[in-house]
């Protein structure tokens, strides 16, 4: 939009519309302002904010149209993103005084509250926080996008919105004590009820546990927020809450239901009192204890129909049926919560949740009914069963349920659970007549018919060749589309450019199929853009700089874009790069001087000592001329480990999904052992071998812990993942027995393959990272070594060839698309994205790996 402030420039994109003040200093971060609004007042909320920016130096962008800004407001991008109509860049020095005329202009409008920042006035929806300006994002330890602010001190901040505010420690609020504030609430309900714990955080509203102080009673507050998720017929977040307290007076005195006991509003907010139901759901019950077995499955499967029937008879529908919405009470009883988006007498608000309840949403205007909720029972019941959500990926319904019971027969194999697999596979019948059928036959218990079940996808060598060929297609295009300015200028946020969650990740694994049609290319313009950015990374390797320069060298292209040695002549499959340190990053040094804590250093794999040592071994091979300095910095990486001037962080208390974290390769002592083992490797040193000698001997030791407690029947899942549980620390034992030539340590690694083989089947996750490619590579590793090792024998050797050829079969079954075209979800499971920790680029390395039995692995030095 060109001209819409005179002297300034501006254009929009699919989300925004932006517009640049050539006055504007260069400022990476600061204090922003967010002007909230509701779709249908987008126009007249810019035009009144429009007279204000013109009289500021600022920059600012603005949702393009109410259809943008209803999908903002709803949540489904971020609870961060909510309320965001205007986004305002002030000046240094102005954002108070600027802050304040916009307070004027927009007193007494509403829109939807911004969660992640601070509101000025409480009289107008005007908000701030501190954050970036310029968008310089990377992959974080957790494998979560951040937005990378670097403060006065050197030390990073991760400016990405959430859903709660947060302010970095070098930034003094400049509105403390000058502008009014909403009064302190003196607690929930004009301080009758006393908040004791949190349930659940969305953009719509948070979900309290809490005591009636007049009763004594434990209860659960339910909040709606005003003008969130606001449709086009002006209903929001409240109108759900409203049918809720309708629908819980409709089934009033069932057992198996809370009862509405209050609701009250707090400003435009309105909220629900709820009798407790319990102290846990299905889901945390399933992580904490393990999936339900034959005689629990069954009790809960006829537990949770009485409550459906119960709850049709009174007219409703409850269209929300799934494991989070199961609430469990001490003794194990099973209630329903959660009747939002219920339907009574055949109405109800817009609604679905994938997996459970959306695959037979209803189109507009047509009734709800009972056979939508036998869809959600059999998706929640396989979820007991197995600890697997249904899978989503595919656009078609019916791919996605064919791959969840393709999925549930691999966890659930056998005759002995056939009936378990018939019953689910009939309540979620896309057909609304066999769902009914399903649920009759459970309540009277009569037998099923004995139908025909899908085939397992046998995965021959030509199979593994289409699959790979397609994904290199799909990686290549997706370089591509990196690539291209226009595509890139588009997108929400920036590409990341580290191996973990970016570019240079992507980059490393088509390097390894440069003989396929259109790959050469796609490197050399995926490695040419990455050169070009300006980053503000860490020295890690998996997460920052020594990650991207291993790629730049490999790819052949210099550290400024040019070809090999800066001669402009590169091309993908080059000689190296230079040696010199990646100008286009931020940042200095090879090394870091802190933790992300201010702490010391972090000696992890992903982006501490231990991981940036592995990454200079790597390019000591890859840029000769500068190989002296990489092994200097390999060996100072060592010294700091040896010294304990680099740390690991302690493993978090929350035990769920952490699983072996404090021994595990990505961020525990396995990484730190397989650095210090290929280092004493390279060294020759006797002392480097003594300390690698005894960082894997304390590995074994407590492997064998790790393998029990992985098989005890609440264990987590991760257990079997490359990141943190036992197919790293197995990966390294494999090492450790051919590097120090110890045969017990293959043995050991043989023993956690097989355990690991046996939990793949359970992992939801098809990606490298906590997911079936990262263990399946580890089982390429042990065969390749069982093969070799020249004591096992070729027996061993094809029985993990075997394994690894079941867990591309179980990756098969929670994807999308065809067998030979698959889809590759992320890890959230409804979408394909190219990258290396949690994409297809990962999952191509596996597959790549199985099909030419063994290869180069990513971060591995051969």
């Amino acid at each position: 939009m060109t001209g819409f402030i005179a002297g300034r420039s501006g254009w929009s994109d699919d989300t925004w519309s932006y517009l640049n003040d050539p006055r504007m200093p260069a400022v990476e971060h600061g204090w922003k302002l967010h002007v909230s609004a509701r779709p249908g007042e987008l126009a007249a909320v810019t035009g009144l904010v429009r007279p204000v920016l013109l009289r500021y130096v600022c920059h600012a962008k603005w949702a393009s149209g109410p259809e943008v800004l209803r999908e903002l407001n709803s949540g489904v991008r971020s609870a961060g993103a909510v309320g965001k109509a205007i986004t305002v860049y002030p000046a240094p020095g102005t954002v108070v005084a600027l802050a304040e005329e916009l307070v004027e202009v927009m007193r007494g409008r509403e829109g939807p509250p911004v969660v992640s920042d601070r509101r000025v006035d409480p009289d107008a929806p005007v908000y701030y926080r501190y954050g970036p300006f310029t968008g310089d994002y990377r992959t974080g330890r957790s494998g979560r996008l951040e937005s990378v602010m670097v403060g006065p001190d050197g030390r990073v901040f991760d400016g990405l919105a959430t859903g709660s505010y947060r302010c970095p420690p070098w930034a003094a609020d400049p509105f403390e004590g000058r502008t009014a504030r909403a009064q302190a609430s003196p607690g929930l309900g004009g301080g009758r009820y006393r908040v004791t714990g949190g349930i659940a955080r969305k953009p719509q509203g948070n979900v309290y546990r809490a005591v009636d102080l007049r009763t004594g009673l434990p209860v659960v507050v339910k909040q709606a927020r005003a003008f969130v998720a606001e449709d086009e017929t002006g209903a929001d977040a409240r109108a759900r809450l409203r049918n809720e307290r309708a629908v819980l007076a409709a089934l009033d005195g069932l057992p198996g239901v809370p009862r509405a006991l209050d609701s009250f509003r707090h400003r435009s907010d309105e909220y629900l009192v709820m009798s407790s139901c319990g102290d846990r759901d299905l889901r945390r019950d399933v992580q904490e204890h393990g999936p339900y077995d034959g005689a629990r499955l069954a009790e809960l499967a006829a537990r949770l129909l009485r409550l459906l029937d119960g709850i049709h008879r009174r007219g409703v529908v409850v269209r929300d049926l799934k494991p989070d919405n199961v609430a469990l009470d001490a003794a194990g009883r099973c209630r329903l919560v959660d009747f939002g988006i219920s339907a009574l007498n055949g109405a109800a608000p817009d609604g679905a949740t994938p997996g459970y309840s959306e695959p037979v949403r209803r189109p507009a205007g047509q009734p709800a009914e009972p056979a939508d909720d036998y869809y959600a029972l059999g998706a929640t019941l396989g979820f007991a069963a197995t600890g697997l959500d249904p899978v989503i990926v595919d656009a078609d319904p019916a791919v996605n349920r064919d791959r969840t019971l393709a999925g549930l027969a691999w966890a659930l194999p056998g005759r002995e659970h056939r009936q378990v697999r018939e019953l689910i596979g009939e309540l979620t019948s896309l057909d609304p007549a066999v769902r009914t059928v399903g649920a009759a036959r459970l309540r009277t218990g009569r037998p099923r018919a004995v139908s025909r079940e899908p085939e397992r996808p046998r995965i021959d060598a030509d199979l593994l060749q289409e699959i790979i060929e397609h994904t290199t297609g799909y990686c290549v295009a997706e370089a591509h589309r990196i690539a291209d300015p226009a595509l890139a200028a588009r997108a929400a946020l920036p590409t990341p450019v580290d191996v973990y969650g970016g570019s240079a990740g992507l980059g490393l694994e088509l390097l390894r199929h440069l003989h396929r049609p259109g790959v050469p290319e796609a490197v050399d313009a995926l490695a040419r853009w990455t050169a070009a950015q300006s980053r503000s990374l860490s020295p890690g390797f998996y997460s920052g700089r020594t990650g991207v320069e291993l790629f730049l060298a490999e790819a052949g292209i210099g550290t400024d874009g040019t070809g090999p040695g800066g001669t402009g002549t590169g091309g993908a499959g080059g000689t190296g790069g230079t040696g010199a340190a990646w100008i286009g990053m931020g940042g200095t040094g090879d090394l870091p001087n802190r933790g992300p804590d201010g702490g010391p250093p972090e000696a992890d794999l992903i982006e501490g000592v231990a991981g940036i040592g592995i990454g200079r071994l790597l390019l000591a091979r890859h840029c000769p001329t500068a190989g002296a300095r990489h092994l200097a910095v390999a060996a100072e990486c060592a010294r700091m480990l040896a010294s304990g001037r680099a740390r690991l962080s302690p493993a978090g208390a929350d035990t769920i999904g952490s699983a072996a974290l404090r021994e595990g390769l990505a961020h525990g002592a396995a990484g730190v052992a397989y650095f210090l083992l290929e280092y004493g490797s390279s060294s020759g040193d006797p002392a480097d071998l003594r300390r690698a000698e005894q960082a894997c001997a304390r590995l074994a030791a407590v492997t064998p812990d790790l393998l029990a407690r992985a098989t005890a029947p609440g264990a987590t899942r991760r257990y079997g993942s490359w990141c943190r549980g036992l197919a790293g620390v197995g990966a390294v034992l494999v090492r450790a027995a051919d590097r120090l030539g110890e045969p017990s340590y293959l043995t050991l690694a043989q023993r956690t393959a097989r355990t690991c083989a046996a939990l793949a089947p359970r992992m939801p996750l098809v990606t490298q990272c906590c997911g079936l490619a990262g263990l399946g590579d580890f089982l390429v590793d042990v065969a390749v070594a069982s093969g070799s090792s020249g004591s096992s024998g070729s027996s061993d050797s094809e029985e993990f060839w075997d394994a690894a050829d079941t867990v591309a079969a179980v990756l098969l079954s929670r994807s999308g698309g065809t067998a030979a075209r698959p889809v590759f979800p992320d890890p959230g499971l409804a979408r394909a994205r190219a990258t290396w920790a949690g994409g297809s680029a990962g999952v191509l390395g596996f597959l790549r790996r199985l099909h030419d039995r063994g290869g180069p692995r990513l971060g591995l030095i051969d």
